[in-house]
């Protein structure tokens, strides 16, 4: 039997984005073919049990919203202790495999069988910062990925046997910007957890009744992290285009949050789309799922993406798609069979879309149908087999 340690930033129920369910999920699949794992995550010691420890943090490192400056100089000093913690487990629990969910924070870990995966690059987030304004919450997020992020990138690919990409674009980058030697790099995509996202036995007025969403409207659903990539504020600019030609049919869910949520919410705010737009906050992993049920149309608006599961949850719920025209999962969808395409960044566009999806129930349906087929064939079963595969490949390679 192969005995991994798991080395995460978030673990839940301590969730700061995706990596954390990536995780949770991908562990569950590992130990049902039979590999025995252990996380390591910061959280709540009290919550920690026979297979996960959880380390208290005193930094920032897994708050969502706003942090003090305090809070965040004191990331790098709390990554070194978390890597020297976590290497005095994998000495001490005779572990096969140290696998690094988030380089961020695994880093500085040293064993000899160690692979690390890299859901996006510092590069990448980067890019993504500096074509938006400079605001203080964008500021230290570009701070953090040049002064931390990337360096803690670097060190992991060199002390890892292999890299795991979510994508063709991440590997891209990875070969490109971060000079990994592709027989040390593998693309394994993210999966869906179909038994838990799947509601299709409950009816989209009934998932909206028990969310106490209202029944007359088109719901627009869309759920990240608040910061500069996911592109957000073309959703608010798009919803603004719609309300000023008269659409009151259309109802805009958005849930998460993050250091843009107060600039989100004042964007917002001054249009006057109040009534228009619902900022539900980071939602429960037990509601998500009728969030996704409960709306007609989802949307992705970002800008650079490695494989988000959002897509693949809100598309086995038959939600009519429309997401930007970038790489991914996005990139393997067909537009006009499986989603709406647009351009990055274009909320006229986006607005056109969603007043077509909006209008025509037909048409919903159909891009429905296809969506739900395509998420189908992405299962963290199939993610665990290839990942456990890669164990093997390590351990009979060392």
């Amino acid at each position: 039997m192969i005995n991994a340690l798991f080395i995460c930033r978030e673990y839940p129920p301590f969730e700061v984005g995706g990596v954390a369910r990536h995780a949770y999920y991908l562990v569950n699949h590992l130990r049902s073919k039979g590999v025995k794992v252990h996380v390591f995550s910061f959280g709540d010691p009290e919550r920690s049990d026979e297979s996960v420890t959880f380390v208290k943090p005193k930094s920032s490192i897994i708050e969502k919203d706003k942090t003090s400056i305090l809070r965040d100089a004191r990331i790098p000093l709390e990554i070194v202790g978390f890597a020297g913690k976590a290497e005095k487990m994998l000495n001490e629990g005779g572990y096969d495999i140290a696998h690094v969910q988030e380089p961020y924070v695994g880093g500085l870990v040293r064993y000899k069988n160690k692979i690390t995966t890299i859901h996006d690059t510092s590069y990448g987030e980067l890019k993504a910062i500096m074509r938006h304004p400079l605001n203080a919450q964008n500021v230290k997020r570009a701070l953090f990925y040049a002064a931390v992020g990337f360096p803690m990138e670097i060190a992991s690919i060199a002390s890892s046997k292999f890299i795991i990409a979510p994508s063709d674009e991440v590997a891209e980058e990875l070969l490109k910007v971060y000079r990994v030697p592709p027989r040390s790099l593998k693309v394994i995509w993210n999966g869906l957890e179909e038994e838990i996202y799947d509601k299709t036995d409950i009816s989209r007025m009934d998932a909206r009744g028990k969310l106490d969403l209202p029944l007359n409207k088109v719901i627009v659903f869309a759920t990240s992290q608040h910061v500069a990539r996911k592109r957000l504020d073309v959703l608010i600019e798009a919803a603004k285009i719609m309300n000023e030609d008269g659409a009151e049919n259309i109802k805009i869910i958005i849930g998460g949050a993050g250091p843009l949520t107060s600039f989100l919410k004042k964007k917002a705010n001054d249009y006057g789309l109040n009534d228009v737009i619902v900022f539900a906050g980071w939602i429960p992993m037990k509601k998500l799922p009728l969030y996704y049920r409960a709306a007609d149309i989802f949307v992705m608006t970002s800008e650079y993406e490695a494989g988000p599961m959002t897509l693949l949850e809100a598309a086995i719920n038959g939600a009519g798609l429309i997401s930007s025209d970038i790489g991914g999962f996005a990139s393997l969808l067909t537009d006009g069979t499986h989603a709406l395409k647009i351009r990055v960044g274009d909320p006229e566009q986006l607005a056109e879309s969603m007043r077509m999806l909006g209008e025509d129930k037909t048409l919903r349906q159909r891009l429905g149908y296809e969506a739900r087929n395509f998420a189908k064939k992405f299962s963290w079963s199939k993610i665990a087999e290839e990942t456990k595969g890669l164990y093997e490949e390590t351990l009979n390679n060392g």
